[in-house]
């Protein structure tokens, strides 16, 4: 177990590990990057995390309205996406997901990768 204030060793993930993303009430889930913050991957949890749980881990507040999404690091890669464990100083359970890469790099993220980025979730309690 690493010390306090260190990050997290990396794990290796496993196609049937469940993530979550976490998301609030009103408001669609993230399925594009942000560009204009210079972001190159989208973020999930490490495992089937609840709702409040994830939450703590991504605003560090109790937010009532807090949503989540969940899917496996098996479906993200069959749709050709490319999943890390990143553990970050504050999020020991954070899991990057990159958007697929061909030979010039990495490809867009646009409307049909954010779909299927979308087509891989299932909502609160719904099994996968």
């Amino acid at each position: 177990m690493p010390s306090k204030g260190n990050v997290a060793e990396v794990q290796v993930l496993g196609d049937d590990l469940e993530l979550t993303q976490y998301g609030e009430e009103g408001e669609a889930f993230r399925n594009e990057l942000r560009v204009e913050r210079g972001e190159t991957e989208m973020s999930l949890i490490l495992g089937r995390q609840t709702p409040m749980a994830a939450a703590l881990l991504v605003t560090k507040t109790a937010a009532p309205w807090a949503h989540a999404r969940y899917t496996t690091v098996g479906k993200l890669r069959r749709a050709a996406f490319e999943v890390r464990h990143s553990p970050t100083k504050g999020n020991a359970l954070h899991v990057s997901v990159f958007p697929p890469t061909d030979p010039q790099g990495p490809r867009e993220w646009d409307g049909a990768m954010a779909s299927a980025f979308d087509q891989c979730f299932t909502s609160d309690g719904e099994d996968q």
